[in-house]
């Protein structure tokens, strides 16, 4: 790398997923990363924005698309200008569908494991045949127990991504990885 790159990033979990991401595909150990605090939060961090700025640096903002990609697009933006900073935005998933980081995290389950998700399905189902009220465990769940079936850490910050159960090179991560790319390599 030669300008510096800076991750701004939503939380520990994108943090950890990020760092063992460029890791594997990059051999990058040391790639600074700055949490935001949540979608709406870039000012907090205009003066880490401007100071990578100012070295020339390269400021890579990954957040969520969640339920609406243009609107979070058309939000980081308005954030974007009231600040006065620069950087290059990627929304999870694939940075054109809506969605998180965790719709990601699924589509790089190994095939021998995601037999496991297909058990949430009949469990959506019988839940809802009880009551109409119950909360059917969202993806976050699903990912956190996908890891806790194999017995391996599932907590956000400490997992391991670089773990035989994620396939870190599945077709879906390709998006992600040549936005990386153009900066990293």
């Amino acid at each position: 790398m030669e300008r510096p790159v800076v991750l701004f990033g939503e939380g520990k979990a994108d943090e950890k997923f990020l760092k063992d991401y460029i890791k594997y595909h990059f051999g990058i150990e040391d790639i600074k990363y700055i949490d935001v605090k949540g979608k709406d939060s870039i000012q907090l961090a205009e003066n880490f924005f401007k100071q990578n700025s100012d070295q020339n640096g390269v400021n890579l903002l990954i957040f969520d698309a969640d339920s609406d990609f243009q609107a979070a697009m058309d939000n980081i933006n308005e954030q974007k200008q009231k600040a006065g900073v620069e950087f290059e935005i990627f929304l999870f998933p694939n940075n054109f569908d809506t969605g998180a980081l965790e719709e990601l995290l699924k589509s790089m389950t190994v095939e021998e494991h995601q037999g496991i998700f297909e058990c949430f399905d009949v469990l959506d189902k019988c839940l809802t045949s009880k009551n109409d009220d119950y909360e059917v465990p969202d993806l976050k769940i699903q990912i956190y127990s996908y890891l806790s079936f194999q017995k391996l850490e599932a907590k956000e910050p400490v997992r391991d991504y670089t773990l035989g159960c994620w396939n870190l090179d599945a077709e879906y991560g390709n998006p992600l990885k040549e936005f990386l790319k153009n900066y990293l390599t």
